[in-house]
């Protein structure tokens, strides 16, 4: 509303920097809004087996679709003290990958050294009587999960277990010491100034040129003079938001970020 009473050049700057601004202070928020959610709607995941479309069921659904919404924005850089915010009892020294996907926290039980390489680990699973079951997972000391790999519900993985990529807890019979090479956090991290000098500019660059359609057609968003209006009253405000040009730019926005960002973020990696 207030880039639209500036012009030109100024008032994309000003739509930049709010954007940017406000995606800072989201990240801050989303994790912890989260967290309060899930002990104010469901409190403490428990075992047992519930209908579906039932009350403990609905609990289940809102928790994970709200997991999906606000993920863990800043926490992201030490999820290992997300889940236990969450309720997961984790160990020392766990190394939990961004891509790993954890549910149904407090029913997890994850020892000292630990790595989750982009698996799954969830103790939600589904049976034939038309009821969930939720149960728990412990994964021992010095344990590890490759990529694509799934531990479920009432698994127990011995202290030392390395399950290979695309496997399961129901393959332990194949789980090898040798499979903890191609678990990608317990690799070793290149030095912090190569990340500064070297690895941070060309993800920095690789991004800003991925969502080079989805900025630029903001600043022409808010370079254009494309509403006339006041804003004085709510009213104002939902005649604003529903206005046909602002809705035009809207569907814009998420065609270029699911269909031209992602053949841009293949062709610039």
């Amino acid at each position: 509303i207030y880039c639209s009473s500036l012009s030109g050049r100024r008032s994309a700057a000003v739509f930049v920097v709010a954007l940017f601004t406000t995606s800072f202070f989201m990240s801050v928020l989303r994790p912890f809004l989260f967290i309060t959610a899930k002990w104010c709607i469901v409190g403490r995941f428990v075992e047992g087996r519930s209908p579906i479309f039932g009350k403990d069921y609905l609990k289940w659904w809102m928790v994970s679709q709200l997991q999906e919404l606000l993920g863990a924005g800043i926490l992201e850089r030490n999820l290992p003290l997300y889940y236990r915010l969450l309720g997961a009892k984790i160990g020392a020294g766990v190394k939990i990958s961004k891509d790993t996907k954890l549910s149904e926290f407090d029913l997890l039980h994850i020892g000292p050294d630990v790595a989750l390489d982009n698996a799954t680990v969830r103790p939600f699973t589904m049976d034939s009587r038309g009821c969930f079951t939720l149960r728990k997972i412990q994964i021992g000391e010095n344990s590890c999960v490759c990529a694509k790999s799934v531990i479920a519900g009432g698994a127990t993985l011995p202290e030392g277990t390395c399950v290979g990529p695309l496997s399961s807890n129901h393959e332990l019979c194949d789980a090898r010491p040798e499979n903890r090479r191609h678990c990608r956090p317990l690799r070793a991290l290149p030095p912090l100034w190569l990340k500064v000098l070297c690895g941070w500019p060309i993800l920095l660059l690789q991004r800003t040129l991925t969502l080079s359609p989805v900025l630029l057609l903001m600043v022409h968003m808010a370079s254009t003079e494309w509403y006339v209006g006041s804003f004085t009253s709510i009213q104002d405000g939902v005649e604003y938001i529903a206005t046909p040009e602002r809705m035009g730019y809207l569907f814009g926005f998420i065609i270029l970020h699911r269909t031209v960002c992602p053949c841009l973020a293949l062709a610039y990696a």
